[in-house]
């Protein structure tokens, strides 16, 4: 494979894995998930536990009390999103911490 092929597929799987730290936009990329390199699913599967945990803490804001807490969780998930972000730019394997090593063990 040439330099220029490899850079481009590169960039796109960083396009991809970056995708994947995006709300509802990370199912992009489990439409090639069988054609993506591992560093590029690893962060696919990261940004899905966001995801969950996004949708899990939307279904509890409607408790008043919980309001507080969730909107911590939103902001945790948005700081890991945005530190996935970075490492995915810097081409930098990254685990979020806590529930990242969970997810290695599932094949998606």
């Amino acid at each position: 494979m040439s330099k220029t092929n490899h850079q481009n597929k590169e960039l796109k799987f960083s396009i991809y894995a970056v995708l994947s730290y995006i709300p509802f936009l990370c199912f992009l990329t489990f439409a090639v998930y069988d054609k993506l390199d591992s560093f590029t699913k690893k962060h696919a599967k990261q940004g899905l536990i966001l995801l969950i945990i996004e949708i899990i803490s939307l279904i509890f804001l409607i408790d008043i009390f919980s309001k507080l807490f969730w909107k911590l969780v939103f902001i945790v998930c948005l700081v890991f999103a945005v530190i996935g972000i970075f490492k995915v730019l810097l081409r930098q394997s990254w685990e979020i911490p806590v529930f990242g090593k969970y997810f290695d063990k599932y094949e998606i």
